[in-house]
């Protein structure tokens, strides 16, 4: 994957220079998105979909929630993450033409 782009949002351990190092170092390329633009950020549809997966389920009294988001997180398939990335190239185009 060299030569590829490592998008990231702007959390402050993003912009950290041993992560920019790192990154490089591996033979890869980065970018940030927008502030604000959740739409664009593959990450937080994936936490989306997990975590209502774990609402809609419920915690049993002892069950640990880390089992939960694990079983949650295990669920989602292939097609799913095909389908956030479609999701987020779209806004991409939207943004792009000033929808």
């Amino acid at each position: 994957m060299k030569g590829r782009y490592l998008i990231m949002d702007n959390a402050p351990i993003h912009k950290s220079e041993d992560i920019a190092k790192y990154i490089i170092s591996r033979g890869y390329c980065y970018a940030y998105l927008p502030s604000y633009s959740l739409e664009l950020n593959t990450i937080e549809q994936f936490w989306s979909v997990a975590k209502s997966k774990v609402k809609h389920n419920g915690l049993l009294e002892k069950e640990m929630l880390m089992t939960r988001i694990s079983e949650a997180s295990n669920s989602l398939k292939v097609n799913d993450f095909k389908g956030f990335v479609r999701h987020s190239y779209k806004c991409l185009a939207k943004c792009r033409n000033r929808e």
